[in-house]
Parts: structure tokens; C-alpha cells; sequence
């Protein structure tokens, strides 16, 4: 475990390195066929080192990117890799500097993952340099310390509650009554907005369309933190089968007793 840890850690590392190595040159936004809403020259490096990386480090394992897509590494997989090369690109591409974006990593313990198969996750978000990451029954950490949800139980105009506009787009309806009671923001990051219910700089998050890509990280992340997730009827997600081109409707919250109170006003 712990050898998948250092691996997961040292691939944000990596991202964070390239990053900061193109400067500006890496908001410079790419046109092809792969592009579905936005991308750069950040997503598209950050995505070949990676793939590069987790090759070096002879994983016996099938990776998953948003820019390349699946890769295999190994003829017998017994792992999967899953990881968003650069989760806010819009962001990126208009704020660097100054709005939040994030690579996310999760490693799975099957080549056919449900989410409960995550083993270890981490998210990076590059402004900051801020690193979350959490192991399986190890618990959750931000920059090395250990860290917990807010433990927040109570919804109120003091609770900070995301809700993805990006993603809720024709369904954004269905969250009408959820802003007269909470404090709702969105910082346009998944990864951020899940990164952040793990260690209480947010109280909770709604989307009705989120990313595989960002979701095998924060699933675990905010698991071990002891906070709680759903999807919008109340399952689990644990025996869901994780497939990195699909979308879920979740809720997550540092607590059940919030994320239930939430979940009424839907």
C-alpha cells in the first residue's frame, strides 16, 4: 500500500511539475476530434508524462485519461489508474493564477473496479500546491496531515453547499430550494469541490452529471475522511461499477444527517 501511495503522490508531483514548466505556453488551447468542450497544451502534456510516469513505475495495470483515453501498460492488468490530467481546464485557461484546477489520481484494486475498489487517491490542486490523498482504511490527508469533514449536521444559511452549474445544466431546477437554505457556490473544479468536503473547507456537493474521471478520487478521499456519498436517491456507491467514461448523479457531505437534509429538498 504504501508503495502505491509514493506512486500516487509522485504522479501529482509530476502534473505540478509540468505545469509550472510550460508557464503560459500550456493555456494554449488544442482543436481535434478528442476535444469535447475545452483543452490545452497543459491536458495534453500532463497526460503524456503521466502515462509515461505510471509506465516507469511497472505497474501491472490499465490506465484510464480523459486526453488519451485507455492505455494499456501490462498484458495482464491487475490493477486500474484512472486520472484526469487537468480537472478545471476552463479555469486554467482563463485564471491561471487565480482560479482553482486540479489533477486527480485513483488507483483501483481490480482491472474491472467497483468503487469500493479504491485502493489509494489523491488530488493536486496546482495554484496552491495543496495535495490531498487517502489510502484504503488509512485514512485522509492534505499535505501530509490528517484531516477530517467539517462534521457539519445541520442545514443552514452557514453551510457552504457546491452545486455544479456546469454539470447540472437542464436539471439545475431541481436544486431551486437548496439556495434559500445554504450558502451555494461553485469554484468550476469537481476535484476541488470533492478535495475540499474531505478536509472541511466545504460542507457538501451536488451534481447531477459527475465525471468518473474526478469521482474515483473523491469517492475515496471523502470515505475516508468520514464524510458520506450518494447518489440522488440515497444508494451507496460502493458496489457501483467505476467506468471512467460514464457520469453519476452524486451527493456528498461531510455528515449522512446533511447529506440526508439535502437530499429532502430535492
Amino acid at each position: 500500500m504504501e508503495h502505491l501511495v509514493r506512486i500516487c503522490k509522485g504522479s501529482l508531483y509530476k502534473a505540478h511539475g509540468v505545469l509550472n514548466l510550460l508557464g503560459n505556453k500550456g493555456i494554449s488551447e488544442v482543436h481535434d476530434q478528442r476535444v469535447t468542450d475545452i483543452s490545452t497544451e497543459g491536458d495534453r502534456n500532463v497526460s503524456a508524462a503521466l502515462i509515461k510516469f505510471f509506465t516507469e513505475q511497472k505497474i501491472p495495470a490499465v490506465l484510464y485519461s480523459e486526453e488519451s483515453g485507455r492505455v494499456e501498460i501490462t498484458r495482464n492488468p491487475k490493477y486500474t489508474i484512472a486520472f484526469d490530467d487537468i480537472d478545471g481546464t476552463d479555469n486554467y485557461f482563463r485564471g491561471r493564477g487565480i482560479l482553482p484546477y486540479c489533477t486527480a489520481v485513483s488507483i483501483f484494486d481490480s482491472p474491472e473496479p467497483d468503487f469500493e475498489n479504491t485502493l489509494v487517491s489523491g488530488i493536486m490542486e496546482h495554484n496552491s500546491g495543496k495535495l490531498w490523498h487517502a489510502a484504503r482504511g488509512g485514512g485522509c490527508y492534505l499535505n501530509g496531515k490528517g484531516v477530517t469533514t467539517s462534521g457539519r449536521k445541520s442545514l443552514d444559511r452557514r453551510a457552504l453547499v457546491i452545486i455544479d452549474h456546469y454539470s447540472a445544466g437542464g436539471d439545475a431546477s431541481k436544486f431551486l430550494k437548496i439556495y434559500p437554505v445554504s450558502w451555494v457556490k461553485d469554484f468550476g473544479t469537481s476535484a476541488f469541490h470533492l478535495a475540499g468536503i474531505s478536509s472541511g473547507l466545504f460542507d457538501a456537493c451536488l451534481n447531477p452529471s459527475q465525471k468518473a474521471h474526478e469521482l474515483g478520487a473523491g469517492y475515496l478521499l471523502i470515505r475516508e475522511a468520514g464524510g458520506y456519498l450518494a447518489d440522488l436517491d440515497g444508494n451507496s456507491l460502493d458496489k457501483l461499477k467505476y467506468d471512467f467514461d460514464a457520469r453519476y448523479p452524486i451527493i456528498a457531505a461531510s455528515t449522512k444527517e446533511l447529506g440526508k437534509s439535502l437530499l429532502e429538498k430535492l
